[in-house]
């Protein structure tokens, strides 16, 4: 087993990737693209630039099945993340074939959980109209989500604000939905 490089300029590119993932979850529904690195394990490049991001010693984490293949545990341990159980993880990295039930990540506190999901696609399923504190006027995009994905989003007892940011990952890009967004799947 070997670990695998992170950023190839760790500052800058680190810098960057942080800068876009706020972007997108400042601007809800909007693509961006994060810088191309190695990939950990299975997940897409743009997973592992969030998780890069994202994930420290202080980030109690959650990792799906599907994922947590050698490679990935090994360089989530060089970043020294800390695995925690559903209930209890600040972020967790999910497959679009998991049937987890995204619920079950509603955490305790008073931050949302963010669960990032990997999906086959940013484009081409279900229409989501989304709204809210961030958005000017309504917007429309269509991830191709996985269907535990829209039944929480059709389902959950409070529609707004969700007590979860949701994050899409497909390839070097992501789009966020994050816990202040109102979102209707159409």
């Amino acid at each position: 087993m070997t670990l695998i490089a992170s950023f190839s300029h760790s500052f800058a590119d680190s810098q960057r990737a942080f800068r876009l993932i706020l972007k997108a979850i400042s601007e809800p529904g909007v693509k961006v693209t994060l810088p191309q690195i190695p990939v950990w394990g299975n997940a897409s490049p743009a997973a592992t630039a969030i998780l890069m991001t994202l994930v420290d010693r202080e980030t109690p984490f959650w990792l799906d099945s599907s994922l947590g293949d050698e490679a990935m545990l090994a360089n989530l341990q060089r970043f020294g993340a800390r695995t925690a159980a559903k209930a209890e993880a600040s972020v967790a990295l999910l497959h679009a074939a998991s049937d987890i039930a995204i619920a079950e990540f509603s955490p305790d506190s008073c931050s949302p959980a963010t669960v990032i999901i990997e999906v086959p696609t940013l484009s081409g399923g279900l229409t989501l109209r989304l709204s809210g504190p961030n958005l000017r006027e309504s917007r429309a995009v269509a991830p191709k989500l996985p269907k535990a994905v829209l039944h929480y989003l059709r389902e959950r007892v409070h529609s707004f604000p969700q007590p979860i940011d949701l994050i899409f990952t497909c390839g070097d890009q992501m789009m966020a939905l994050p816990h202040t967004t109102n979102v209707v799947v159409c």
